[in-house]
């Protein structure tokens, strides 16, 4: 991915394949799968720890650019970890959707 070039969400597939080439190009060959899914859980757990430290409830505090950054990260290595394990995630998402969109919502409270 050009740098220069202005980034859409659309993009994140070939974003993901960028990055894992530049993992197997650094040398990271070993047990790829387990190594993104690894990561990803990492991410999330950060991500929470930017939340928690952005809403007092951690010992320090932290900026909503923290969350921001961390959320990015996420997905970021979602779409990485898509790529390294073979899920077409538009696919997996579209019928993740047809899921969730058929369940049941919180009735409202009176």
């Amino acid at each position: 991915m050009d740098d220069t070039s202005p980034f859409t969400l659309a993009d994140l597939p070939t974003v993901a394949a960028d990055v894992a080439a530049k993992l197997t190009d650094a040398g990271f060959t070993e047990t790829p799968h387990l190594r993104q899914a690894l990561a990803l859980a990492e991410e999330a757990g950060e991500f929470v720890g930017a939340v928690r430290r952005h809403f007092g409830l951690a010992r320090r505090t932290g900026p909503f650019s923290d969350i921001e950054a961390e959320l990015a990260d996420v997905v970021l290595t979602a779409f990485v970890t898509a790529h390294t394990l073979g899920v077409d995630l538009e696919q997996a998402l579209r019928a993740k959707l047809d899921v969730v969109y058929t369940r049941g919502w919180r009735e409202e409270r009176q």
